[in-house]
């Protein structure tokens, strides 16, 4: 009887083992779709970002950000002086709402991500923060004079591979750094 108990006992074991899967592999997980831009920013000189509307062209939130003008609908994010770099996401406006959100009611944002280090990238270049990827970057370099920094969101799918741009002030306006379009 107890020959007959603990060969069942085996027996339920192996059908477990078989079942259950035994060694499992681990696959990688591939990056999230891009839904923002990444911008790093130093901070030895206070810093304006100015991230212009989804719906208003690039051009007029710089000529107002150059004049000190506020352009309705922009997101104005203040980096005081301080030392290492500071990460902002962009996120990308949406092709639905013309906004940076489903309701259509956020025509730009911009989150300031914690911390003075340069962001980790992980697989294809991306920046990954709180479930916020960004596979485009913007990097403004070090020792730059610009003080005021305008960026426009992306309004497409960003591609599988990142893009990175080293930004660079305007002609004739040293302290002012207009990011491209997507």
């Amino acid at each position: 009887m107890w020959i007959v108990g603990g060969a069942l006992i085996v027996l339920l074991a192996v059908i477990a083992l078989v079942a259950g899967g035994g060694k499992k592999s681990k696959s990688k997980a591939s990056p999230p779709p891009g839904t923002a831009r990444a911008l790093v920013v130093p901070v030895d000189r206070a810093r304006t970002v100015v991230v212009a509307p989804c719906s208003t062209p690039v051009q007029t939130t710089a000529r107002n950000t150059a004049a000190g003008r506020a352009t309705p609908g922009a997101t104005t994010v203040v980096l005081p002086k301080a030392t290492g770099v500071r990460t902002l996401l962009v996120p990308d406006c949406l092709a639905k709402t013309g906004a940076t959100n489903a309701a259509g009611d956020l025509p730009s944002a911009a989150f300031v991500v914690p911390g003075s280090e340069r962001p980790t990238e992980g697989e294809a270049g991306s920046v990954a923060v709180n479930g916020v990827a960004a596979r485009a970057k913007l990097i403004l370099p070090d020792g730059s004079r610009a003080t005021d920094i305008v960026v426009p969101p992306c309004s497409k799918k960003s591609s599988s591979k990142g893009r990175t741009d080293v930004l660079s002030a305007a002609k004739g306006s040293p302290d002012l750094v207009v990011a491209p379009s997507c």
